[in-house]
């Protein structure tokens, strides 16, 4: 389903219901005022009558106010409105006019004059004022009045349907305007929508002709605020994508290099041990098979790892990190390595170094960090680390006695398969850099120096 067609729908049910709603308290608007105005029309007309037959009683007789009252049309019994609204020379008529019954009654209960419309007995017997009454099966409205005098009473009548019929004119008027209000409200709107929605088409055609490597951020001449909403999310989302390509190219162009080594290495210690004279030689292309094996094994599984420290993912699942408790456990768990060769390894514990990290991620940093530490410490060496928290930073040093970095190397080792020119222990030369990659995504500093023993690498890490 469609956003224009969301749209359209929601909008037509919502103008319908608003306009209907209108429309409906507008009848009933206009059938209260109409009511309101008949009823004022209603006792004007009664006012004047009663003060006619007054005026004309001191003159000495009523008979001449029933003649000028019927020659003069204002007793009709219904009044037909396309007829009656014609205007003519002998007849100027309006179709909202209306006609009356009325009655003149005197104190004793006598009827002076009435339009020959209404009938000789009282329109209404209630008390003065309006009141609705049946009269030869049709529905009036009645009003009564007294004169001043108290010596006559003038009833003044309407029928109700001849009023309805004003009342219906006017709202078939209104329904006629919804039934063409609707139709017009959803052309307005569809071709509304379909303009409003153009831009983001001409988005979606820019980015269906993109070749599937073309990267590039998108740009736009629209400056519309929601698509550069969508527009600066794809960006983000392009940026990452070219990011995460680049490096899953650089790694699969390193680790193609990397394996060519090895994989030559197992091929040719292969060939050595199947055409060996005796034993001696063949078992000792055999172990240098399961060497290549064993280094390209731990090359694959540092690669993989680089490969996993994603910083956007990973930092989704920061939490309160207790690193003493990381750093005790990593120890315990190289200890047997450091026991073969006799390395001391000594941790000054501070129970309030904590950090907002991941705790996995942190976890493989110190195993790299003791790793390599136990690597190229030499014999009856020692191992230095020490934790410290000062004003919401924390500061890790790993301290060792071995050949250390030589300076010109330091800014260096953090380069994946890098190697220092001294170094003499078996290794890939990616281990520095997934400390340091740690360390950026933990948005911490990583510093390289000599021990303060003069011998040695000391790594420094503060986050």
């Amino acid at each position: 389903m469609s956003i224009r067609f969301q749209l359209l729908s929601r909008l037509i049910t919502a103008s319908i219901i608003l306009v209907g709603g209108i429309a409906w308290f507008a009848y009933q608007d206009v059938r209260h005022e109409t009511r309101e105005l008949f009823d004022a029309q209603l006792a004007r007309s009664a006012r004047i009558i009663l003060s006619l037959a007054q005026s004309q009683n001191a003159d000495g007789g009523f008979s001449r106010i029933q003649e000028y009252l019927d020659e003069n049309g204002i007793a009709l019994m219904y009044i037909d409105f396309e007829e009656q609204g014609k205007n003519t020379d002998n007849n100027p008529a309006h179709a909202y006019e209306t006609k009356l019954s009325f009655q003149v009654w005197d104190d004793e209960g006598n009827l002076l004059i009435k339009s020959y419309n209404a009938p000789l007995e009282p329109i209404t017997e209630q008390a003065p004022g309006f009141h609705d009454t049946l009269i030869n099966g049709y529905d009036w409205r009645a009003f009564k009045l007294r004169s001043s005098n108290g010596q006559y009473i003038c009833i003044t009548a309407e029928r109700i349907d001849v009023r309805n019929d004003l009342t219906g004119k006017i709202s078939n008027d209104l329904f006629y305007m919804f039934i063409i209000l609707i139709p017009a409200l959803f052309l307005i709107m569809f071709f509304s929508i379909y303009q409003g929605l153009k831009p983001l088409h001409q988005l979606a055609s820019q980015i269906n002709r993109r070749s599937g490597d073309n990267l590039e951020r998108i740009e736009t001449d629209n400056n519309y605020a929601e698509l550069s909403t969508i527009k600066n999310a794809l960006n983000q989302l392009l940026t990452r994508l070219n990011e995460t390509l680049a490096r899953e190219k650089r790694i699969t162009s390193d680790a193609a290099h990397e394996l060519r080594t090895p994989l030559a290495a197992i091929r040719l210690h292969t060939e050595l041990a199947k055409n060996a004279k005796n034993h001696k030689q063949q078992n000792e292309s055999l172990d240098q098979v399961i060497h290549s094996v064993d280094r390209t094994t731990h090359l694959v599984e540092q690669l993989l790892t680089l490969a996993r420290l994603e910083p956007e993912l990973l930092s989704k699942d920061f939490t309160r990190v207790d690193l003493n408790a990381l750093l005790i456990e990593e120890s315990a768990m190289l200890s047997p390595l450091a026991i073969n060769r006799n390395i001391e390894i000594s941790f000054n514990e501070t129970h309030a170094a904590s950090i907002n990290g991941n705790e996995p991620s942190l976890r493989l940093l110190i195993r790299n960090l003791l790793t390599n530490a136990i690597s190229h410490t030499p014999e009856n060496g020692k191992i230095k680390i020490s934790l410290s928290q000062q004003d919401k930073k924390t500061t890790l040093i790993f301290e060792d006695n071995g050949p250390g970095i030589s300076e010109e190397d330091r800014e260096r080792v953090v380069e994946r398969f890098y190697r220092a020119q001294n170094h003499q222990v078996a290794g890939c030369g990616i281990g520095l850099s997934i400390v340091d990659r740690v360390v950026q995504m933990h948005r911490g500093s990583l510093q390289l120096c000599q021990a303060d023993s003069g011998q040695g690498l000391k790594v420094i890490i503060r986050f």
